[in-house]
């Protein structure tokens, strides 16, 4: 994941003005993760509350910009997951 946003955001900086997202990862329990950014500016953490019971773990990012290529975003965004066994 540090790699794929590195890269984002290197490729990307003066077309990206708006990012946020929530990540669950694996082998960190209830953990929730979320970021936002302005810019190539982004602030990455643990979120405030944990996944809830019952709760579905999604991993949701959202970019707004200009000439972002979509592909390439969901396709550097898939790699990242962990497959399920």
């Amino acid at each position: 994941m540090n790699e794929f946003m590195m890269n984002l955001l290197q490729s990307n900086a003066a077309n990206m003005y708006r990012s946020k997202g929530v990540l669950c990862f694996e082998g960190q329990g209830d953990a929730k993760f979320a970021f936002q950014g302005v810019h190539e500016q982004i602030n990455f953490g643990p979120a405030a509350s944990s996944w809830a019971e019952g709760e579905p773990r999604v991993n949701r990012m959202v970019f707004i910009g200009r000439n972002l290529n979509r592909k390439e975003l969901e396709d550097g965004f898939h790699g990242c997951l962990a497959k399920k066994n």
